[in-house]
């Protein structure tokens, strides 16, 4: 096969769980997922400042992928490897790339990509991936914004090696316009609304899936048309972020800038979804 779209797509939020649907989906057999997680292929067209990384993190997923075959194989496979190469040539990121990237998928599997940062894309990205993928469905997972924004304040910590010494430094890194704009649900998730219906996106409340990750695999099972599986890994946590004391100054900091994100949740999805938002529903 030359080439195949996905089937499938989870477009966020960041720090909502995408690594677990990644990891769980690939443990089934029904469903293929690239090598690596994040092919950030619609937000490299539409969102210019994403194209400063979106390269280096390709470059680092399909050699993270072929030191994986490497290690796991006795006898490595010159055409997986071949196909891993081919990802990271020139022209990357445009359609005939993202077709090649599902291109091994077997026909008895559905094709899915999992990048968090599709959720961000702009009027016109959205437009953009209604008309190019017109038989997919999509899944958005919400999560709490104030959860959400200190998970992903710790993971930008923990990533860059920092330990705020002061309130002060704590709230320069909390402040960071990025923590904001990922979890902008006011914004990206009318957009997504106006172009797909209630059968081809699903919305999952991140709490869901520690509390009864079997229900909701069921509820994926059922939006994607797929067998009912118990795939390994499902009670699993990945990517989990290093525990850092985020200091009460800066959540009280994010309880007043994202209620104006909990009350258009609650608006829109009812209050209780609202209360499956948190890990610890």
């Amino acid at each position: 096969m030359i080439g195949r779209k996905p089937d499938l797509v989870c477009i966020g939020a960041q720090k909502a769980a995408t690594s677990w649907l990644y990891r769980v989906c690939q443990a089934r057999e029904d469903i293929w997922v690239p090598p690596f997680k994040e092919l950030h292929f619609f937000d490299h067209k539409f969102c210019p400042e994403n194209r400063k990384w979106a390269r280096t993190n390709l470059v680092q997923g399909v050699e993270k992928a072929a030191r994986r075959h490497l290690k796991n194989k006795a006898k490595p496979d010159a055409e997986y490897l071949a196909y891993l190469d081919r990802l990271v040539q020139q022209p990357a990121f445009n359609g005939t790339w993202y077709k090649h990237v599902f291109s091994r998928a077997p026909a008895r599997q559905i094709c899915l990509d999992v990048t968090p940062e599709y959720c961000t894309l702009p009027e016109d990205g959205v437009d953009f991936v209604a008309k190019f993928l017109r038989e997919a469905r999509f899944i958005y997972i919400i999560r709490d914004p104030v959860d959400r924004a200190a998970s992903q304040l710790r993971m930008n910590l923990t990533r860059r090696k920092i330990k705020p010494k002061t309130e002060k430094a704590w709230m320069r890194h909390a402040t960071d316009p990025v923590i904001a704009h990922r979890g902008d649900y006011a914004t990206y998730v009318p957009r997504w609304d106006a172009r797909f219906d209630d059968l081809r996106l699903l919305y999952l409340p991140f709490g869901q899936i520690a509390a009864e990750p079997q229900a909701v695999m069921r509820r994926i099972e059922a939006f994607a048309g797929l067998d009912r599986a118990d795939p390994w890994g499902l009670d699993r946590k990945f990517h989990t972020t290093d525990a850092l004391d985020v200091p009460e100054a800066v959540i009280a900091h994010f309880e007043t800038a994202f209620a104006p994100q909990r009350a258009f949740l609650r608006d829109r999805f009812g209050a209780g979804f609202m209360d499956a938002l948190s890990a610890a529903a």
